[in-house]
This record gives C-alpha cells, sequence and structure tokens, in this order.
C-alpha cells in the first residue's frame, strides 16, 4: 500500500477531487451516453453530489489513515460500476438503468463494510500484539 499517500497528508485531498469527477463523469457517460437519455441538468448535478459525497468520506478515512478501508470501498465502487455498465446491455425493458444502479450501491455499501471490517481486525490485532 506503498502507493497511497501517508495519512494526514494534502494529497489525500487532490485524489479526492480528481476521484469524485471521475466517478461523475463515469456516471454521466453511463446516462446520457450508454442509455440515452435526454440530458438533464439535475441529474447530472445529482450526480455530481453523489461523486463527490462517496469520494469525501472515502478520502477523510483515507486521509485518517484507514488504507484498507479505502481500496475495499474503491474496489467495491469499481465492481458496482462494472456490473452498472453490463446491466446497461441487458434487455431488461426499460428496468436496465434502475438495475444497474441499485446494484453499484449495494456493491459500494458492501465494499465499504468489508473496509469498516478489515480496518476492525486490523486494529484489534496491532492492539493484541502490544499487550
Amino acid at each position: 500500500m506503498k502507493f497511497l499517500p501517508a495519512a494526514k497528508r494534502k494529497t489525500w485531498f487532490i485524489w479526492m477531487i480528481v476521484y469524485a469527477l471521475l466517478l461523475w463523469l463515469l456516471f454521466a457517460v453511463h446516462r446520457f451516453v450508454l442509455l440515452a437519455q435526454d440530458f438533464d441538468l439535475v441529474i447530472l448535478l445529482r450526480y455530481a453530489l453523489l461523486a463527490l459525497a462517496a469520494s469525501l468520506i472515502l478520502h477523510t478515512f483515507g486521509w485518517l489513515g484507514a488504507k484498507l478501508l479505502y481500496l475495499l470501498a474503491t474496489a467495491g465502487i469499481g465492481l458496482g460500476l462494472v456490473l452498472m455498465y453490463a446491466y446497461t446491455y441487458r434487455n431488461m425493458s426499460g428496468w436496465e438503468d434502475l438495475a444497474g444502479f441499485l446494484t453499484f450501491g449495494f456493491c459500494m455499501i458492501g465494499g465499504f463494510i468489508l473496509g469498516l471490517l478489515a480496518e476492525g481486525i486490523r486494529l484489534l490485532v496491532q492492539r493484541s500484539r502490544k499487550s
């Protein structure tokens, strides 16, 4: 995990902005390009808010030193995006956008929960070694 910045570095905030912009772009491409929905500024702003909130939460934990949580939650977001994009090409008679977004949400939350568990186990192991 040496490629991740150390705890409490300003680099985490730069990564947060880039991460949020990339996630927002991927949401917009999915909605307006792949699903061929009409452009809607309100939806685009909602996607921006979702991407910024997810990025802010993840990178705040990373800034605090929870690198396992950051990695597992990012893996969950990546898996969720892949599955969301995959649902685009299924013939679900109009439900592919909802099914894909719900799958993304479950993967994102699942990755976050796994990250919390991994960080908790890591802290317990560290404390047991000290005593």
